[in-house]
């Protein structure tokens, strides 16, 4: 009966664990349709969704981004921060560090999209976009570098201490 009770919390926590894995993969799947779009944006890959014009092509993208911030920001991050509270010698600092400096990027993706969020206003800035898209991947770039660092260090419980 002992080993019930203990085993009990133990499994509770696998399951979290895996909630928030499964959570998390679908999360990954929306970033590759996000660099797939964009890289069918800046003409590197022949993709179908090349066929459709390029004002149809932002508005998709920024849709993907959008959806793609907002699980981020109000889901996976606050589930990953729950997780590493869960963790004994998690160090909070580091977290409150990495999710300040997810903001910029988070500005820079709603600042895109708050510019291209009509087909009107893409045709308006259509030869801007090259320059605004790279903008907006060095951004991208360094937040896929730290949600991959929360992803590691807080979902499999080894929280590296900076």
């Amino acid at each position: 009966m002992a080993a019930e009770v203990q085993s009990t919390p133990h499994r509770q926590a696998l399951e979290q664990w895996h909630r928030i894995e499964q959570r998390v993969q679908v999360w990954l799947r929306e970033r590759q349709e996000l660099l797939a779009l964009l890289c069918s944006l800046q003409g590197l890959c022949g993709l179908g969704a090349d066929r459709l014009p390029v004002p149809q092509r932002v508005q998709r993208f920024c849709e993907v981004l959008m959806d793609y911030i907002s699980a981020g920001h109000f889901e996976i991050y606050r589930d990953l921060a729950a997780e590493a509270q869960q963790l004994r010698g998690a160090d909070p600092a580091l977290v409150e560090h990495v999710m300040h400096r997810l903001e910029r990027s988070t500005d820079a993706a709603l600042a895109f999209n708050e510019e291209y969020d009509t087909p009107e206003h893409v045709q308006q800035l259509l030869d801007a976009l090259p320059d605004r898209l790279t903008e907006l991947l060095e951004h991208l770039e360094e937040r896929f570098a730290l949600e991959d660092q929360l992803i590691l260090s807080i979902h499999t419980g080894a929280l590296a201490r900076h």
